[in-house]
């Protein structure tokens, strides 16, 4: 029978107020919850670099983001 994980991120985006500026500049920062290991990112990127590396650290199949899958 195959056993289940559950693997939970925190993404918190600040959006900096610039009406000017388009796109609207930003700053975040990831967290894998479980761990606490976090990094801050400009990037959606990263969060997906970042979710992918914690992910495959943990074993089990390897994880790949699919741009084309992702919700539009």
């Amino acid at each position: 029978m195959a056993t289940r994980r559950i693997e939970s991120f925190l993404l918190r985006i600040v959006v900096i107020d610039q009406p000017q500026a388009e796109p609207q500049p930003w700053r975040g920062r990831i967290q894998h919850v479980a761990s606490g290991a976090e990094q801050q990112i400009d990037e959606l990127a990263q969060a997906v670099a970042f979710i992918t590396n914690h992910l495959s650290s943990y074993g089990g199949k390897e994880f790949t983001f699919e741009p084309s899958r992702a919700i539009e």
